[in-house]
């Protein structure tokens, strides 16, 4: 998968935005939390507006990994039928 940012479903407390980058930098996401909402609250809601924009904005891991890898009916490879009744076996 590309090096960007994505949200991500599986440990998702609101929209998945702080779970996304944690599980691409490999961080703790509780403690990405916690640092966001100090951060929050001492920038006057600047950290809740920037969290709503890359909510907005941001994929999802898992669709970008459908996107990108594809999912759907699989398909038979294109390849000759063999006819061999000459098989040495007689019936």
């Amino acid at each position: 998968m590309k090096e960007k940012f994505y949200k991500q479903r599986h440990q998702r407390l609101i929209a998945g935005v702080l779970a996304g980058i944690c599980d691409r930098y490999g961080w703790d996401v509780n403690l990405v939390r916690a640092l966001y909402v100090i951060f929050s609250l001492f920038t006057d809601g600047i950290g809740f507006v920037l969290y709503i924009v890359l909510a907005i904005f941001l994929p999802y891991k898992e669709d970008s990994i459908r996107d990108e890898f594809g999912t759907g009916p699989r398909r038979r490879k294109d390849a000759k039928i063999i006819k061999d009744d000459k098989d040495g076996w007689y019936w």
